[in-house]
């Protein structure tokens, strides 16, 4: 099983490299693939990012998931990327996951994906045509294919939700075990 994590200029720092780690950690594959010209990206807060593949470097039949971090990016570049949507296009025809957070539900949303269905994304883009049910108080929201998420704060349990519709929910326990994610909660977050 391998994935993909779309990342383009302007991409939420903490949304795509916290999923990337915990995906890993849980022996999942899921590679960085720019889709800008070339491999290096500017996270939304101007760290540089080394992706490991370009567009032109990945056939879209060797992954069975799709990624897709919040941040400026989404409004700069993707949601008006017929590249991605493309992309979103290829894995919800397979019936394969997509796993989108913050502002990155948009894409879904625009494409009609998000009709009737239940989802959340960073509050204030709820208001896009999604034609669906915002979710107001959840962290998470998973329907099919689809896995949306709030923001950044909510990454944990975005990644962990990822890993549990892969793998299965004991494999996401044991990563929340390791990460120790519930004394986090429990002592940092009263």
């Amino acid at each position: 099983m391998k994935g993909l994590i779309i990342l383009s200029n302007g991409f939420e720092d903490v949304e795509a490299l916290a999923t990337i780690d915990l995906l890993r950690r849980a022996k999942i594959t899921i590679d960085m693939v720019s889709i800008d010209k070339d491999l290096s990206v500017q996270t939304s807060h101007g760290v540089i990012i080394q992706a490991e593949k370009t567009l032109k470097d990945i056939n879209l039949n060797d992954y069975s998931f799709l990624v897709i971090p919040g941040g400026k990016a989404v409004f700069n570049t993707l949601v008006d990327s017929r590249v991605v949507e493309s992309m979103v296009e290829f894995f919800n025809k397979k019936n394969q996951l997509i796993a989108c957070i913050c502002a990155a539900p948009m894409v879904l949303g625009k494409m009609g994906l998000l009709r009737d269905k239940e989802y959340v994304c960073y509050p204030g883009c709820e208001n896009e045509t999604f034609e669906g049910t915002y979710k107001e108080n959840e962290n998470v929201v998973r329907v099919d294919n689809i896995i949306t998420s709030k923001a950044c704060g909510t990454v944990f349990d975005f990644a962990l939700e990822i890993i549990d519709y892969l793998l299965g929910s004991v494999a996401s326990k044991r990563i929340k075990n390791e990460i120790y994610f519930n004394w986090f909660i429990k002592y940092f977050l009263i």
